[in-house]
């Protein structure tokens, strides 16, 4: 089978590790039972693919760049083009190609015009039968992260002699929720409880950025105690240095990041939204709070501050959650089933 695997713009976000997941476990896995993987990628996108064919859109115009991939089917001739960007997904109505879209949030609509839909979790593969999409043609896969090292046990630093640090890192945009947990960090201050609070991201088009989780720190007095690293490229490195992992989101619909922090034996406490109850079982891997309540994650910061002890057993059974249902070899061998029902 030939495979064509389409993003159109990349950045450093989850869709685009979605995309370089895919890439990486076709190009070695897949093409060893004989089948051709090409990838279609934006001007600007990497060059360190270990693919043999790399197609790149130019980004002059739409219509431009219709017809190139048009040119590109022609050139290549796939036989599945996985789509992982609405607009190639657009795109799927008017070529007569087989095609899979990879719906990575709830905004599903333009993954209807493709033949076949892949969904990062079962909340939205419901919503995309609702909308009427076969049944039997809609898939649910979630998302992966590369294995590339063993558990390694970690220790809550003590909070009696050093301050513990909590970290969280993701794109600034209110729906991260990064204000509730600036907030939540507000009420550790108030009682008393010593802390650094790691913040890493990168902005995205719109008014929220840096300004903002500055501003939030001078209203929650804790200014002193943040430590703003801008966009996290050694994700090893950021987790060495923290003890608390936060996933405060208002919506995720996975959270990659997450599975990172299971990676690297941090204890991470996550919102209860869809991505972090379908990862996280409370207290068993990890912790859960309620969603928009700064003060339960304040109180939940506070319990494993007062029983570390239970801190090394919740980041092994996050390991080894890690290891059963989201490792490249799990992904591999149920895509491979997924393309085996599609080809028929």
């Amino acid at each position: 089978m030939r495979i064509l695997n389409a993003i159109h713009a990349q950045g450093i976000g989850g869709v685009d590790q979605v995309f370089c997941n895919y890439t990486e476990v076709l190009t070695q896995n897949l093409s060893r039972g004989g089948h051709e993987v090409a990838l279609l990628i934006s001007k600007n996108g990497k060059e360190n693919y270990q693919a043999k064919k790399i197609f790149k859109l130019r980004n002059f115009s739409q219509v431009f760049d219709f017809l190139h991939l048009i040119w590109i089917a022609i050139c290549f001739r796939p036989d599945v083009i996985i789509c992982h960007s609405n607009r190639v997904m657009k795109w799927m109505r008017f070529l007569p190609l087989k095609s899979v879209a990879v719906n990575h949030g709830i905004s599903f609509k333009n993954s209807l015009h493709c033949d076949f839909v892949i969904s990062i979790n079962q909340q939205i593969a419901d919503l995309v039968v609702a909308a009427g999409f076969d049944e039997a043609k809609s898939f649910v896969l979630p998302n992966v992260i590369k294995i590339d090292q063993k558990f390694c046990e970690k220790k809550l630093r003590s909070p009696g002699k050093f301050p513990v640090t909590i970290g969280i890192y993701g794109r600034l945009e209110p729906r991260k929720g990064f204000d509730i947990l600036l907030k939540a960090c507000g009420i550790l201050q108030k009682h008393g409880r010593d802390f650094r609070l790691k913040i890493g991201g990168f902005e995205v088009p719109g008014s929220y950025g840096w300004h903002n989780i500055t501003d939030l720190a001078k209203e929650q007095n804790i200014s002193e105690k943040c430590e703003l690293v801008g966009t996290v490229l050694d994700k090893k490195k950021f987790f060495e240095d923290v003890d608390i992992f936060c996933v405060p989101s208002r919506e995720e619909p996975f959270g990659l990041v997450i599975l990172e922090g299971f990676l690297f034996s941090t204890l991470v406490i996550s919102s209860d939204s869809e991505g972090g109850k379908f990862l996280i079982k409370d207290e068993e891997n990890g912790l859960l709070f309620a969603s928009e309540n700064p003060e339960d994650l304040a109180a939940k910061i506070i319990k494993i501050l007062d029983n570390p002890e239970i801190y090394s057993n919740l980041t092994k059974q996050a390991f080894l959650r890690l290891e059963k249902d989201f490792s490249f070899n799990f992904l591999s061998k149920e895509f491979t089933k997924i393309l085996e029902k599609i080809s028929t």
